[in-house]
């Protein structure tokens, strides 16, 4: 398989890292602080949109100046000992004798301040006082309130959607390296989708990219209205090909297709892309144990648990795989999926509540379907007052609400609607 372009282009200077200049600057600065003596802070704290440089400036710096990274995902180290024991004796590790430099990189810190929080942001706080070594926090938003001795102890540096002049520039440059022409439409296009996440951009250039050598805007409308999304058979070929964790994982970024639903993907395909028995035993286990994590999610209404899912379906499925299957084997499509897929109509219905939900939180279609929708549809399935608020906030319509709310839970939602609609009957009569 192809390598990944968001992993074979990514920065391996500072120089090369695109946008955020100022935020660039102050990171190098800082750096160079520590080289020079402790600074006035002993962490930084990256925070912005997904897909903007946050962690390919540490990584590229690290690469440039000759650091070792320790890197960490926050979300899957809430408990205090793990947290301790990984991160915290790196950051004692670390340059003591002169030789060895480090940069320890936290990231989804903003993961951490879940209910699940075991002791996990009080032994951050606690290494990040006694640290020796440069500590990196990366978070999409760290404004939780929990968050907040962990921003005091963190020089704070803004990460902002790029521009979509910046966006065309970089995949220009891609483009040129690959040896395909896209027109200046197509990359405009590509851009617009991206709103300003360039990892999304480089992967939708990639996806659409394969078997030609010229991407004209007919080619991008291929992808047709989704946002940034990729194809489920892109995700299951990197799946099953790369033996990187951090590509594996990133496999279903974007991807505005349900957990189950990948999931029965992924059951239904293993046997032909998995031939040896031993293999095959180690992806089922990974499998098996990423399903229980969906069912309690499901079942409690804990969606952060699916955080814990999504390594053990990507990361764990590919590294099971060792031996490849003779010749190419294509995807089967899961049986489950033939008698549940859903109807044009359905998908954008889905696709109007996303929007709806992005345009009020400021977020992308695919991060408001991956991050807010379980939770929204959770509030309005109880037909409450919080329900009714949510449906009046953001402006939902009968069938969206009716969608969100599921069995049962439309009806006090749709009472609102209907009152509401009696109270302007009413003033209307009065005038």
């Amino acid at each position: 398989m192809a390598e990944l372009w968001v992993e074979k282009y990514r920065p391996k200077k500072v120089s090369e890292v695109v946008g955020n200049h100022d935020s660039v600057k102050a990171f190098v600065e800082w750096m160079k602080s520590w080289e020079l003596g402790k600074p006035s802070k002993k962490a930084v704290l990256l925070y912005g949109p997904a897909g903007v440089g946050k962690t390919s400036l540490v990584l590229a710096y690290a690469r440039e100046h000759g650091y070792d990274v320790v890197e960490v995902n926050a979300s899957d180290w809430r408990n205090e000992e793990r947290m301790k024991m990984v991160v915290g004796e790196s950051s004692l590790q670390a340059t003591l004798d002169g030789t060895t430099k480090k940069i320890i990189l936290v990231d989804e810190v903003d993961g951490i301040a879940g209910r699940e929080d075991a002791g996990g942001l009080s032994a951050l706080r606690k290494i990040i006082d006694n640290t020796r070594t440069p500590i990196a926090l990366v978070a999409n938003n760290p404004w939780d309130p929990r968050l907040a001795s962990i921003r005091d102890r963190c020089l704070m540096l803004q990460f902002r959607r790029l521009r979509k002049s910046e966006v065309i520039k970089r995949l220009k440059e891609i483009a040129l390296a690959e040896g395909i022409k896209v027109t200046d439409a197509a990359l405009k296009k590509l851009a617009e989708r991206s709103e300003g996440d360039l990892r999304s951009a480089i992967n939708d250039l990639q996806a659409i990219a394969s078997g030609r050598k010229v991407v004209d805007v007919d080619a991008v409308e291929v992808l047709g209205e989704r946002n940034r999304v990729r194809e489920i058979f892109q995700a299951l070929r990197i799946i099953f090909n790369t033996k990187s964790l951090r590509a594996a994982r990133a496999a279903l970024e974007g991807l505005e297709i349900d957990l189950d639903m990948v999931y029965a993907w992924l059951i239904d395909n293993v046997p032909e892309q998995i031939p040896n028995p031993e293999e095959l035993a180690e992806a089922y286990e990974a499998l098996a144990k990423a399903d229980l994590f969906l069912a309690k999610a499901s079942r409690e209404q804990k969606w952060k648990l699916t955080r814990y899912a999504i390594p053990l379906m990507t990361g764990g499925v590919a590294l099971a795989r060792r031996t490849k299957p003779h010749g190419f084997v294509k995807f089967t499509f899961p049986s489950k999926i033939r008698l549940m897929q859903k109807s044009r109509a359905e998908r954008e219905l889905r696709h109007s509540i996303a929007s709806k939900i992005a345009g009020k939180l400021h977020l992308s279609s695919a991060k408001a379907i991956t991050h807010m929708l379980p939770y929204i549809s959770f509030i309005m399935s109880r037909g409450d007052e919080y329900a009714k608020a949510m449906a009046e906030y953001f402006e939902f319509t009968s069938s969206e609400t009716k969608y969100l709310a599921g069995e049962g839970g439309e009806v006090e939602v749709a009472k609102v609607a209907v009152e509401k609609k009696r109270k302007r009957t009413r003033r209307t009569r009065r005038r």
